[in-house]
C-alpha cells in the first residue's frame, strides 16, 4: 500500500514537473542602445507589453538598455548564435541597407519601408540572413542629424573649411566634404574631449546624442540641417524566426509597430525639452536654407547610390526616397 502510495505521488510530481516545464515561458533578449526614460526604450518596453499580452504569457522579453550586452557587431554575434533574441542599433549590418542614409536621400522612415518591400529590398533582406543568420524585423524612429559647432551656422558658407568630426563611414566623409567643411574621422568616445580641446570644430548627430553626449557643454551652436535621416535597425535571430509560428512571427511584427507609435508619441516631445535645455545652456538654434545642402550633396547621392546599388535600383531608391507618406 505505501509502495503504491509513494510510486503515485512520484509519479503526480513528475506530471507537475512536466506541466510547469511545457508552460514555462519562453525568454526574449532585447538589447538596445538607448537608456531608460528615452523615448526608444520607452518603445521596447511597449514591445515587450504587446509580446507578453499577445502570447498569454508564453513569452516575456528582457530589455537591455544602454548597450549592456555589447556592441552592435557583438551584438550580431549573439543574434546569430540565438543567445540575444532581438537588438535595435544604428548599424543594419550590410552597406545595401546602411546606404539609404546617404544625405536626404531619404525623407522618413515610412520610405525606409517602403524601400525594404519592394523585390530587391527583400534580396537586401535575404543577404542579410545568408550572411549573418540575422533578419531585419523594422525600422524604430530617431531624428535627423544635425550639426553643431563652436561658431553659429548660418548658410551653407559657415561650414567651408570647418573641421566637423565624421563618423568613420565613406558617405559621412564625402557628404561633409561636400557641404565645405573639413571631414575628420573619429571615435564616438573621443568625440567630448575632441571638442573640448579644439581638435574639431565641430560634430553631426541627432538631437538626443548631441543631448546625452553633452556636446553642447563644449558648443556654441546647433545648426538644424536635417541632413541625414536615418532610423534605427531591430534585427532578430535567425533561427530564433524560424523557431516561430506564423502567428507568433505576425505578433512581433505587430509590437514592433506598437513600438514604434509609442516612440513617435514620446520623441518630440522629449526632443523638445532637451532643446529648450541646451537653449537655456546658451546654445543658439539656427536653421539654414536646406535647399542649397541638397544641391551640394547631389554629387554624392549619385556616385554612391550608383556605386552601392547600380543606375536602376539607384533610380527607384530615389523615388521612393522623396515620396511623401505622411
Amino acid at each position: 500500500m505505501r509502495k503504491t502510495l509513494t510510486t503515485a505521488i512520484f509519479a503526480a510530481g513528475l506530471s507537475a514537473l512536466g506541466f510547469v516545464q511545457a508552460h514555462a515561458a519562453t525568454e526574449i533578449r532585447y538589447a538596445i542602445w538607448a537608456n531608460q526614460g528615452e523615448a526608444q526604450y520607452e518603445g521596447a518596453l511597449e514591445f515587450k507589453r504587446v509580446v507578453e499580452e499577445g502570447s498569454d504569457g508564453r513569452y516575456t522579453v528582457s530589455v537591455y538598455g544602454g548597450d549592456q550586452l555589447g556592441t552592435p557587431r557583438e551584438l550580431f554575434t549573439q543574434l546569430a548564435l540565438g543567445v540575444t533574441q532581438i537588438s535595435a542599433s544604428g548599424d543594419p549590418g550590410i552597406k545595401e541597407i546602411e546606404y539609404l542614409a546617404i544625405p536626404y536621400l531619404m525623407k522618413g522612415i515610412k520610405n525606409y519601408g517602403a524601400v525594404l518591400d519592394t523585390d530587391f529590398g527583400q534580396e537586401w533582406n535575404q543577404k542579410l540572413t545568408d550572411e549573418r543568420e540575422i533578419r531585419l524585423l523594422g525600422f524604430m524612429p530617431r531624428n535627423p542629424r544635425q550639426i553643431s559647432a563652436d561658431i553659429e551656422i548660418n548658410s551653407i558658407d559657415d561650414l567651408k573649411g570647418l573641421k566637423l568630426r565624421s563618423p568613420e563611414r565613406d558617405y559621412y566623409v564625402k557628404s561633409l566634404s561636400a557641404l565645405g567643411a573639413n571631414p575628420t574621422p573619429m571615435a564616438f568616445a573621443e568625440v567630448y574631449t575632441g571638442l573640448q580641446a579644439g581638435v574639431v570644430d565641430g560634430q553631426e548627430n541627432p538631437i538626443e546624442t548631441i543631448y546625452a553626449g553633452k556636446f553642447y557643454e563644449v558648443q556654441k551652436s546647433i545648426a538644424m540641417v536635417n541632413y541625414i535621416k536615418k532610423p534605427a535597425y531591430v534585427m532578430i535571430s535567425d533561427a530564433f524566426w524560424q523557431e516561430l509560428s506564423p502567428e507568433d512571427q505576425a505578433l512581433l511584427k505587430k509590437a514592433n509597430d506598437a513600438s514604434n507609435a509609442v516612440i513617435a508619441e514620446k520623441l518630440p516631445e522629449q526632443t523638445e525639452k532637451m532643446i529648450a535645455e541646451m537653449k537655456a545652456a546658451g546654445i543658439v538654434f539656427t536653421h539654414p536654407d536646406t535647399k542649397p545642402f541638397i544641391e551640394a550633396t547631389q554629387s554624392v547621392r549619385d556616385e554612391l547610390g550608383t556605386e552601392m546599388w547600380g543606375e536602376e535600383v539607384y533610380k527607384k531608391v530615389s523615388e521612393i526616397g522623396q515620396k511623401d507618406f505622411d
